[in-house]
């Protein structure tokens, strides 16, 4: 479908990175519903560094992951550099370096890190011109419309960074201050992809296939970066591929007993990643959106997030929903 530098990417869903939640065994999850590049959790230039084993942990990679980009954010040339020195020690299976200049998160802004980046444009270009010159991989960026509605200026951030030697951008479509509230403005977006010479990766309020839809035409991007919109319900990647490969609009997410499969085989995978304790604790958070669509909802998420604390318990949900539903083999 597109290039990342000498990377295909075969289709064109991509499943964004997102903190807490995509670590390798989401990924690998994920990947059975079609998505065709994945990326880590954003990992800290300092915790690569300094060895930090949470850090070491969310750089796990299954064999089945790839192409997989890794993610990291940190605040100033010399730390990103030396983590780079560290992840080629690490000798890990990667494809791809991507760089967060996107996160909104405030503690993360105040260190310098993430959306800072795009209230200096000059440091964000000398930044990613030594990494570009480090990196033994391609090199790509994550943005977002600007610092605040005062400070749009992804244009001339997307300019600089295609000038820095990038091989794609991603673009949240919001500004840093928005956060993740309100709307995106696909509206500032107009075919942006065809003023650019390297990749757009479109992100930002994709939960339907109709949100794809609207947010490619508008801006001819060649990637869709699914974030929230996937968790829980991951047909949408299905319908998405589908939709961009056949021009087939499909139903999705509306099969109880799927969503039931879908959930226990996340679980499995969860506790291969963390081990059974650790796994459920994820699945109190997680777990409850594979069933969000349907009737008693309230009732069932709150056995989910309340009551489980092995594989069993959460087994024994999954059978009471079925029987619910009439739907037990």
């Amino acid at each position: 479908m597109f290039k990342i530098g000498d990377i295909e990417i075969k289709s064109k869903c991509v499943l964004a990175p997102m903190a807490g939640i995509t670590s390798a065994a989401y990924r690998s999850f994920m990947r059975l519903f079609g998505v065709s590049l994945t990326y880590s959790e954003m990992i800290s230039d300092c915790g690569l560094i300094l060895k930090n084993p949470n850090t070491l942990e969310m750089l796990t990679i299954n064999k089945d992951d790839a192409p997989l980009a890794i993610q990291l954010f940190g605040n100033s040339k010399e730390t990103l550099l030396k983590a780079i020195d560290v992840l080629d020690e690490l000798d890990l299976k990667y494809d791809i370096l991507d760089i967060n200049f996107a996160c909104p998160v405030k503690k993360i802004i105040n260190s310098g890190s993430g959306s800072a980046y795009l209230k200096d444009l000059k440091r964000s270009k000398e930044t990613i011109e030594a990494i570009v010159l480090k990196s033994k991989r391609p090199v790509t960026a994550k943005i977002r419309l600007g610092y605040d509605n005062n400070s749009i200026n992804f244009l001339e951030t997307i300019r600089i960074l295609e000038e820095a030697g990038v091989k794609a951008i991603a673009l949240h479509a919001r500004t840093a201050k928005e956060l993740y509230t309100g709307k995106c403005h696909y509206d500032l977006l107009t075919n942006l992809q065809d003023k650019m010479s390297v990749p757009l990766i479109i992100s930002g309020d994709i939960f339907t296939l109709e949100d794809a839809i609207k947010a490619s035409e508008i801006t001819h991007a060649s990637g869709i970066m699914v974030a929230r919109g996937g968790l829980g319900n991951p047909e949408l990647i299905t319908a998405i591929e589908k939709y961009f490969t056949s021009g087939e609009k499909i139903n999705y997410g509306n099969d109880i007993k799927l969503q039931m499969n879908y959930l226990v085989t996340f679980m499995d995978l969860l506790i291969a990643e963390k081990g059974e304790e650790k796994a459920i604790r994820y699945l109190r958070g997680s777990g409850p959106k594979f069933i969000r669509n349907f009737p008693n909802y309230r009732y069932y998420r709150d056995l989910l997030t309340k009551t489980i604390k092995y594989r069993e318990d959460v087994l024994k949900i999954v059978h009471l929903i079925l029987e619910k539903c009439n739907l037990l083999d």
